[in-house]
């Protein structure tokens, strides 16, 4: 009998997990391939063919998973996308897993779960960008986290120190969430005990080792990332546009957030958790997008779901219960077409969603366009002539799409395509993809512009409409070069 009854939780535990896992990885591939590239995933798609130790805008990570899934899988969309699916899986487990290590029913690991496969901050990550990466290693390092505020263990401390390092290799914003749990620590006095042991000390060389190489790139590189950053100083909307896109990720959901957030603050042994978290929502409130603290919404909710399990009175409990539940189903249904993938290109314009998928539309016909201007140039021209874009999205496209023995190499002064130039470049011409003749006429005997670019469907993106100029270069390219920089 008693084998029956430890085995009949096991089974029903893995299959409520695998279900929940698997319906979330099959959504994902099931609308994966609905649209086109975007054009940050042919950013890294760039960037994986030039790796390196880092890049102005992220750490390594990223393009070399890029270049590694594409050339086991190829080029395409949906095969950039798999990763991306099978972390969503692996976000939706975590938030599970927060429950049970919480002390959390498998009834509340179930609910947690059907939030996990609801959440637009997990439901939406779909695209191969760093954010899906970010968010695995902060759910993850949290969940360690957990675990040390629970009970310290040494083996502990290490796995969090390689988290957090390996984080700190997929995108920088992980550093918010390294202060929140360093100030948890310090205010936390069984944890700060720990600080007299050196497995702390271990778990931060171990992630300051990780970091070094990037580190190092960019002090060869001058700190490129430094200037990216100072560049986006007060781009980001401000406290008021923080405030509507995280209630926006949290939809029905918020007020299970704010009774997780106020559970984990009133419990003296969980509150080094609430203040891991809250500390990276204050920061990016300042100074950042809404979604960057995102990942420690799962952990905020499961605090909750905690809480709502503690109310005495039964027919409130499961009323609130049923509510989670209600609002997570709706959540799901309500902003369907802004999280997931499900509108064709050609509805995307009429649907008002082109600021969400527009930058997934046009790369085919755009190649297809400058690469019908660089074929009507005279022969004599066309051996002298370089393509320039003023975004890397249009030198993405050329390098996916573009005929390899036609056109010539492009290049984009912005980002991490800046370093990319070769020095010893002579050309002429400069087809310039994005600039108006009075943006360059500084470098340019002469001017034309020779056609805008039209993306189908009216779809409203960076590229519709882009001005494609001609130019006669006053001087080689690699001296220009420098005044075109673009790190923003």
């Amino acid at each position: 009998m008693r084998a029956t009854i430890t085995r009949h939780p096991r089974r029903a535990t893995i299959l409520l997990y695998g279900g929940a896992t698997a319906y979330i990885i099959c959504v994902h591939l099931a609308t994966n391939g609905v649209l086109g590239f975007h054009i940050d995933e042919l950013y890294y798609l760039a960037c994986g063919r030039h790796l390196a130790f880092g890049y102005v805008d992220f750490p390594p990570v990223a393009p070399l998973l890029a270049r590694f899934e594409t050339g086991v899988l190829g080029v395409t969309p949906w095969s950039l996308r798999v990763l991306p699916a099978l972390l969503g899986g692996v976000n939706v487990i975590l938030c599970g897993a927060f429950v049970r290590k919480l002390g959390g029913s498998l009834k509340l690991q179930a609910l947690a779960l059907l939030i996990g496969i609801t959440m637009p901050a997990i439901v939406g990550t779909w695209l191969f960008q760093t954010v899906i990466f970010d968010q695995v290693i902060w759910m993850v390092s949290l969940y360690l986290f957990l675990c040390l505020v629970k009970e310290p263990n040494p083996r502990t401390w290490v796995l969090l120190g390689v988290a957090l390092g390996v984080g700190l290799e997929v995108k920088f914003t992980i550093l918010a969430l390294i202060a929140g749990i360093a100030i948890a620590v310090l205010l936390t006095p069984p944890l700060r005990r720990e600080l007299r042991t050196r497995y702390p000390w271990i778990a931060a060389c171990i992630a300051l080792l990780i970091w070094t190489p990037n580190v190092i790139w960019q002090a060869v590189n001058g700190f490129p990332t430094v200037a990216y950053v100072l560049n986006h100083q007060g781009g980001t909307g401000g406290p008021g546009s923080f405030v509507v896109g995280f209630l926006l990720l949290l939809a029905l959901a918020a007020p299970l957030w704010v009774a997780g957030i106020i559970s984990l603050f009133r419990s003296r042994d969980l509150r080094a958790l609430g203040i891991a978290c809250a500390v990276p929502i204050v920061i990016f409130f300042f100074e950042g997008k809404y979604y960057y603290p995102a990942p420690t919404f799962p952990l905020i909710m499961a605090a909750g779901l905690l809480a709502l399990s503690h109310i005495k009175r039964p027919r409130v409990r499961s009323s609130l219960v049923m509510a989670v539940a209600v609002a997570s189903v709706l959540d799901l249904a309500g902003l369907a077409k802004i999280t997931l993938p499900i509108t064709a290109p050609d509805h995307l314009h009429a649907s008002g969603l082109d600021s969400f998928y527009g930058d997934t539309v046009g790369w085919v016909p755009i190649t297809q366009q400058i690469t019908a201007i660089y074929g009507s140039l005279p022969a004599s021209e066309r051996s002298q002539t370089v393509i320039v874009s003023s975004y890397y999205g249009v030198t993405g496209a050329l390098d996916v799409y573009a005929d390899a023995t036609l056109p010539p190499a492009s290049f984009s002064p912005q980002l991490s395509d800046y370093f990319w130039l070769p020095t010893n470049l002579s050309a002429t011409y400069a087809i310039m993809v994005g600039y108006s003749p009075s943006d360059i006429d500084w470098m340019c005997t002469s001017t034309k512009v020779v056609a805008h670019l039209t993306v189908p469907y009216d779809v409203q993106n960076l590229e519709q409409g882009m001005p494609v100029t001609f130019c006669h270069l006053k001087e080689p390219l690699p001296q220009e070069w420098s005044r075109l920089k673009n790190f923003s």
